[in-house]
């Protein structure tokens, strides 16, 4: 009477051991129905609400249904799930299935039903777990080109010998410490083709010499969104070409032989890249054209034992509207930055000089002097000589006498000038101006008197000046007193 009962085993360990699989009976119903005794899964697939009756709980203790709604009409009609003799569902005296696939398991406790699980069991679509090269899409030609539309769950290390297509799809991990993509191959690359997609939380490598992890050349329109991840031990990171945004944001690079090159992007966004000291020769070149680059944030750690160079700028063609470097920390014993920044770039990073508009500045100072004649009394012209400039960024001289703002930023600039003068006689007045783009800045003008003809007079002009692209500045003179010359003997000019 107490014994144990085993069905494919003569030693049971419960009171009831079952070794083998178990059948548990299975009703579809399509309207209202009630639970028997026979009943264990009751599956609703009709049209239109209907309600599931439990029995009596206190004639039926132990016993337990699961009920599930898997109609497929829409808008999904209702399963209603009730009970006899005001008894209750976890309290309530009843229970609505109103999802897709929502499921309630109750069992009796003599008296009342009780849930012992329920929710909602939903399958992503479009979704693929991949914990094997198997999972993923059959190669052609050496190329496994991912569906459309279809996120790639990569689960573990997958070690690769083909080549990966995106395909527009999105290629994720969970945990970029575990979930990693290997490509083993002495040739070839990773990534390849002209279509972008997102790639996230993953370690990457391409771990062979030939090897590379990028050669992609994108077309116009695509869009490549490159985040959360690890790039290690790469011995070639390799070229991402084209492309109308390609985003790499919160990258660590570390343990590789050779970086990545940038190509003719239309917008390129690099922000918060961590590049360790354990990298070697170029971390990340540019090349040809682009219409915008921004690069923010993170670290370059270069060293001159790796011939590491840590951001190359010499092969940019052009950039169409503008650059901006800001916030990079930029160190260590190699080649920081080869090639120059253009007039489009804002430069603000620790370890290399600022280089943006707001600190533009020139010099000029004169070098020979030169009579300066006027036409007529109080008639402002240009002082004559001859400067050599000096301190130059984003300004210019095309000429004696004039230096040019060479920036794209409309902004104020302090100018600053000083001159020493002899005239021809003695009692001669004269004034000095500055001249914005041959007009006079009135605000700019000073005065000087000169009571003999041996005498030098010397003065400072000081002012602001808001100056846009190819505006220039001069100093001019005018004679108060007469039409007689004068000559400038020292001069400088400064704006900044």
């Amino acid at each position: 009477m107490n014994a144990q009962i085993g069905i494919g085993t003569t030693s049971p360990v419960s009171t009831l051991d079952i070794r083998g699989s178990l059948s548990l009976n299975s009703r579809s119903f399509t309207s209202s129905t009630t639970a028997g005794s026979t009943d264990q899964t009751l599956l609703f697939t009709g049209a239109s609400a209907a309600t599931v009756t439990l029995p009596n709980a206190s004639a039926c203790a132990g016993r337990m249904y699961t009920i599930k709604n898997i109609s497929s009409t829409t808008p999904m009609p209702v399963v209603t799930l009730a009970t006899t003799s005001s008894q209750t569902i976890d309290g309530n005296t009843a229970l609505l299935l109103s999802n897709s696939k929502a499921t309630v398991t109750v069992i009796s406790d003599g008296s009342n039903w009780n849930i012992i699980s329920s929710g909602i069991v939903k399958a992503r679509n479009n979704f693929v777990l991949v914990q094997s090269t198997a999972d993923l899409p059959a190669p052609v030609s050496g190329v496994i080109t991912l569906a459309a539309g279809t996120t790639y769950e990569i689960n573990g290390t997958i070690m690769l010998t083909s080549k990966i297509n995106l395909n527009g799809c999105y290629l994720i991990g969970k945990d970029a410490n575990n979930d990693k993509l290997i490509y083993t191959p002495a040739s070839g690359e990773l990534f390849t083709g002209t279509k972008g997609g997102t790639i996230k939380t993953l370690t990457l490598a391409a771990i062979t010499t030939g090897a590379k992890l990028f050669n992609l050349d994108l077309a116009s329109t695509e869009n490549l969104v490159f985040r959360d991840n690890v790039i290690a031990n790469c011995k070639d990171v390799g070229l991402v070409k084209g492309g109308y945004i390609v985003f790499f944001s919160v990258v660590n690079y570390s343990g590789n032989t050779n970086g990545i090159t940038y190509q003719d992007v239309n917008h390129l966004l690099l922000d918060n890249t961590a590049w360790f000291s354990t990298n070697s020769n170029t971390f990340e070149k540019l090349v040809g054209t682009f219409s915008m680059i921004e690069k923010l944030g993170g670290f370059s750690h270069g060293s001159s034992a790796n011939s590491a160079v840590e951001l190359d700028v010499a092969g940019i063609v052009d950039i169409t509207d503008a650059a901006t470097f800001k916030n990079t920390a930029m160190m260590g014993t190699g080649t920081r930055v080869n090639g120059t920044f253009s007039g489009k770039w804002e430069v603000e990073c620790p370890g290399i000089t600022t280089e943006k508009d707001d600190v533009a500045t020139g010099n000029l100072y004169l070098t020979s002097a030169a009579a300066t004649t006027f036409s007529a009394v109080n008639t402002p012209t240009k002082v004559l000589c001859t400067t050599t400039g000096v301190g130059f960024f984003r300004v210019s001289s095309s000429t004696s006498n004039r230096l040019v703002y060479d920036g794209i930023k409309t902004r104020r600039f302090s100018v600053v000038a000083s001159v020493s003068v002899t005239s021809q006689s003695a009692n001669k007045y004269f004034s000095f101006y500055i001249y914005k783009n041959g007009v006079k800045l009135p605000e700019s003008e000073q005065a000087m008197r000169l009571s003999t003809g041996v005498d030098k007079g010397s003065l400072t002009i000081t002012c602001t000046v808001q100056l846009s692209t190819n505006d220039y500045v001069e100093i001019w003179a005018a004679n108060t007193s007469d039409a007689s010359s004068m000559t400038v003997e020292t001069m400088n000019l400064t704006i900044k």
